[in-house]
């Protein structure tokens, strides 16, 4: 089985195509994967690191500034003339049995160079679709969301195609390192390039506050030296392996971004939600509106060091795993569509 995927960028569109593809790995045998990549973004470097067997086609790329009819776009749209033409020779030559994007410029390059040419199957992570699968769900037969809500982004006419699934959890890659950290933790997260807005926070909170165990993921070596002077905070600049940390924490603090926002389902652990009001499409406001609509956070825009603590102080360890992994489901759609 031959398989091109294409989505990264970020950890939350990188991840949850790993999460689907190692799930093919998982029970497929003599899968071999061919991942288009942006240069020197974390699909390159994650890939290259974790799945060395992976081909990878490498493309340089950014994109569309925001708005869409900013005159720098032109220059935008002649580089992907060229990198489409680039992910139609790959194709060729490597001759995938399907296509599977999880949106980022790269997977609109790919929808945009193999439309109507081969099998493509799409996953959107957001409550608020990305522009790239927006575009790519017109050629798709399948299209998996997380939230139900996501739909009536899509066209009218691609919304027989659409399954909710759920987002893919990557559960595969540990450190040994998580194995000692206590159970109970509180998990501090701002996305993989880190939230200045609630480092700074987090900050007073730990001023205050020397009983509970935080586990912070800050996103600069600056905030993690600076938060380590806290005995109770284990500070780290980025990590991924975070199912381990998921199963002993006992409440959150994070952004919206769809991973994270998935996962506190998937592991049943509340917290509170600072969602990005940067972010493209204002996409983290509808996650964390679809997490809170389930009973898993409550979404907190400017919220105070000692509200922070009133609600830490409250939390229960109590793990629960109540919800699958979206990524077997996601699989065994595709298996029944290309059998």
């Amino acid at each position: 089985m031959r398989i091109l995927a294409a989505g990264g960028g970020t950890a939350g569109h990188l991840f949850p195509a790993l999460a689907v593809l190692e799930e093919f790995q998982k029970h497929e045998n003599n899968v071999e994967i061919l991942y288009v990549v942006v240069s020197g973004k974390i699909d390159e470097k994650i890939i290259r690191r974790d799945h060395p067997s992976y081909k990878t086609i490498t493309i340089k790329t950014r994109g569309l500034y925001r708005p869409l009819y900013n005159l720098k776009n032109l220059k935008r749209v002649f580089q992907y003339t060229r990198e489409i033409s680039k992910v139609k020779r790959a194709a060729r030559k490597f001759d995938p049995d399907f296509v599977f994007l999880t949106g980022g410029y790269a997977a609109g390059i790919v929808a945009m160079a193999l439309k109507g040419k081969y099998r493509i199957f799409i996953h959107e992570q957001n409550a608020v679709p990305g522009l790239a699968n927006i575009y790519a769900s017109r050629f798709a037969e399948m299209v998996f969301i997380s939230f139900d809500r996501s739909k009536d982004y899509f066209p009218r006419s691609v919304r027989s195609k659409i399954k909710v699934a759920g987002n893919p959890i990557r559960e595969v890659f540990y450190k040994k390192e998580f194995l000692d950290v206590p159970d109970g933790i509180v998990l501090v997260m701002g996305g993989s390039l880190g939230s200045e807005e609630i480092n700074s926070l987090m900050e007073k909170v730990y001023e205050i506050d020397n009983r509970n165990i935080y586990f912070h993921s800050t996103g600069s070596k600056r905030w993690t030296k600076k938060l380590s002077r806290f005995s109770n905070v284990i500070a780290r600049d980025f990590f991924e392996f975070t199912p381990i940390l998921w199963r002993k924490a006992k409440f959150s603090i994070t952004r919206a971004g769809a991973t994270t926002s998935f996962e506190m389902i998937r592991y049943g652990v509340r917290g509170i939600l600072i969602p990005w009001r940067g972010s493209a499409e204002s996409h983290q406001i509808e996650n964390a509106r679809a997490v809170e609509e389930r009973g898993y956070g409550k979404i907190l825009t400017d919220p105070s060091p000692e509200m922070i603590v009133e609600f830490v102080n409250k939390a229960v360890y109590n793990p629960d795993f109540g919800v699958s992994n979206p990524a077997r489901l996601i699989y065994k759609e595709i298996m029944e569509a290309i059998r």
